[in-house]
C-alpha cells in the first residue's frame, strides 16, 4: 500500500471514529409565534459508515426563521453528516478541513464548494413569507389603482406589446396555472405586474384568455424557449414576474416550487440571485 493511499484510508477511518464524539442535534427555539429551527437538506450520499451498517449522507445545515411554519429568513450554517439521509435531527458538523479530507478520500463527490450554497428548494421554503408579505403590500396598491381606473375601458388587443412583453406575460400566465387554481386576484396581479415590468397594459379579460391558453404541462423545451435570446436583465425580469404570481396568495404549492426551480435553471439564475429577487419584491 502506497503512503498516499494509506493516508487517505487513515483519514477516512479517523473521520468515522470521531463522528460520534462530534454529534449534535438540530436546535429549535423561539416563542409561540416566531420560531427558528435548524434543518438538514440532502446534498449527496457518502462512503462513510454510520456504524449500523448504513452509509451516512452529506447535508446542508441551515437555520430557518418562521412564523407558523412560513419561512421569513434562512441562513446557511454549513455542511453536516446525517445518519438517516438528512431526514432526522441528529448530525455531525463538517468544517472545511474535514470536507477536504472527505473529498481527498473519495467519500463525497469531488467539486463540492467549500462554502455551501442554498439550493432552490431551500430558498423558496426559507423566504416564501418575506416574499408573500411584500407581494401583499403591493397588492393593496394594485387594488387602489384598479378602482381609480375602473371607468376606463380596457383594450381588446395587445397593441404596442413587443416580443419580450408577450414572453413575460406568457411566463406569468403559466406560473398562475402551475398549481391548477387561478383566482381573480392573480389575474389582477398579472395585469398590474405585466404593465409595470413591460410597459404594456392588458385587461383582466385578456389575462384570463391567455391563462386559459397556457398549457398545464410545461416541457423542458418550453422552459428553454422562455429565456432563449434574452440578456441577463430580461431573464431577471422574467423570473421576477413568475415569483410575483406564485407568492401572491401567501403560499407556494409543491407544483409552483417545481415550476420556479425549472424556470430558474433554464434561465441560468442561481439560488443566491433568486434570494435577492424574493427579498426585493
Amino acid at each position: 500500500m502506497s503512503m498516499r493511499k494509506f493516508g487517505i484510508v487513515a483519514a477516512t477511518a479517523a473521520l468515522a471514529l470521531t463522528a460520534s464524539s462530534d454529534e449534535a442535534q438540530a436546535r429549535r427555539g423561539g416563542g409561540a409565534i416566531w420560531m427558528e429551527s435548524q434543518q438538514l437538506h440532502f446534498v449527496a450520499p457518502t462512503n462513510i459508515s454510520s456504524g449500523n451498517g448504513n452509509a451516512m449522507a452529506l447535508c446542508h445545515l441551515s437555520t430557518k426563521h418562521h412564523i407558523f411554519q412560513i419561512g421569513f429568513w434562512r441562513s446557511m450554517n454549513g455542511y453536516a453528516l446525517s445518519y438517516d439521509g438528512c431526514n432526522g435531527e441528529r448530525f455531525v458538523p463538517v468544517d472545511t478541513a474535514r470536507l477536504e479530507r472527505m473529498i481527498a478520500a473519495g467519500d463525497v463527490p469531488a467539486g463540492l464548494p467549500a462554502e455551501p450554497k442554498m439550493q432552490t428548494a431551500q430558498l423558496v421554503t426559507g423566504f416564501a413569507g418575506s416574499a408573500a408579505l411584500g407581494a401583499t403590500f403591493g397588492l393593496f396598491g394594485l387594488l387602489k389603482m384598479l378602482r381609480a381606473a375602473g371607468r376606463r375601458r380596457r383594450r381588446n388587443a395587445m397593441t404596442g406589446a413587443g416580443g419580450f412583453a408577450q414572453r413575460v406575460l406568457d411566463v406569468m400566465c403559466h406560473a398562475a396555472k402551475a398549481d391548477g387554481v387561478v383566482d381573480p386576484e392573480e389575474v389582477k396581479l398579472i395585469a398590474f405586474a405585466s404593465e409595470k415590468l413591460t410597459g404594456s397594459a392588458y385587461s383582466p379579460d385578456q389575462i384570463e384568455q391567455l391563462i386559459g391558453m397556457a398549457g398545464t404541462k410545461v416541457s423542458d423545451d418550453d422552459f428553454k424557449a422562455f429565456g432563449e435570446g434574452l440578456d441577463a436583465r430580461q431573464r431577471e425580469t422574467l423570473m421576477r414576474g413568475a415569483l410575483m404570481v406564485t407568492v401572491s396568495d401567501g403560499t407556494i404549492s409543491h407544483s409552483e416550487k417545481g415550476f420556479l426551480a425549472r424556470l430558474a435553471a433554464s434561465l441560468g439564475i442561481s439560488a443566491l440571485e433568486m434570494q435577492g429577487m424574493l427579498r426585493s419584491l
